[in-house]
């Protein structure tokens, strides 16, 4: 019971803080027709998906420099999960258990969905498409990220803190929750959606808030022993950069695009053609 009360409890945090000053936050797009859940969605969800799989392809000398950077901070982090781990429970107090028992759900896939929904459907409601492409670009990376962490997760088999394994347990392939450990889903999740919606974003207030929510939930897979930190560290890298390609995409579809206005008074009548390149 109490569970579900956390959950609802974070929906309803988050869906005030980022709904009721919606008007202000997020930047309008003057094409709308692109921000539905439609047909125009879904391609450009496949082609995002694919660039985002296929973006290693293209990648240059700094994309090379700030993988060696990434890497080398997740094995500094790898080195300590141990004593880390160690430290996170032998600190633990009921204070913090329910403070992070109740920010972990920032990251759970069923919050995630109903926040996505309600922003979607607050955005067609009140007719703000920036609302909807904000909850239809989250969705995206949100998903993708999923898939991306899903196989990492199955591919790794590390063994999750609660196990009581080493933080050096492998098991490769495993399909047991217990061995999915490595990277942590919900920091990644919770990332891909906050990144997102900081990208959208024209407030300082949000991205703080955004990104201050990510990275708590990311924290609390550690305090509730569910991950080691150097997992909740690759999830989240992997959960921000795709976010921040998938937007970096939609601008680029949005770079070059013709939009029609038509301006009619009793004085004048005329058609305007706005090209942007």
């Amino acid at each position: 019971m109490k569970n579900h009360l956390n959950k609802a409890s974070v929906l309803f945090l988050l869906g005030f803080l980022f709904l009721s000053s919606h008007q202000n936050i997020l930047y309008a797009d003057d094409n709308s027709n692109a921000n539905k859940l439609n047909k125009l969605f879904l391609k450009n969800f496949k082609n995002d998906f694919v660039g985002v799989i296929a973006s290693p392809a293209g990648w240059e000398k700094k994309d090379f420099i700030n993988l060696s950077a990434i890497l080398g901070a997740g094995l500094i982090l790898y080195a300590l999960d141990q004593e880390i781990q160690e430290w996170a429970q032998n600190n633990r107090t009921s204070g913090s258990d329910d403070f992070f028992g109740f920010i972990t759900h920032a990251g759970d896939g069923g919050v995630i969905a109903a926040m996505l929904a309600a922003l979607y459907a607050s955005g067609e409601i009140s007719r703000n498409d920036s609302l909807s492409k904000t909850a239809l670009l989250s969705l995206e990376s949100w998903l993708t990220t999923a898939v991306i962490v899903s196989s990492m997760k199955y591919v790794f088999g590390r063994a999750r803190p609660y196990t009581g394994e080493s933080s050096h347990s492998f098991h490769p392939f495993s399909t047991t929750s217990s061995y999915f450990s490595f990277p942590s889903g919900h920091s990644s999740a919770a990332f891909a959606v906050f990144t997102t919606i900081a990208e959208q974003s024209k407030s300082v207030y949000v991205d703080v808030l955004a990104y201050s929510v990510a990275s708590l939930c990311a924290l609390s897979r550690v305090h509730n022993n569910k991950h080691w930190a150097s997992d909740i560290f690759i999830g989240a890298v992997i959960g921000h950069l795709v976010a921040k390609k998938i937007c970096a995409f939609d601008r680029a579809r949005n770079s070059k695009k013709v939009s029609l206005g038509f301006q009619y008074t009793r004085h004048t009548k005329a058609i305007t053609v706005n090209i942007s390149f």
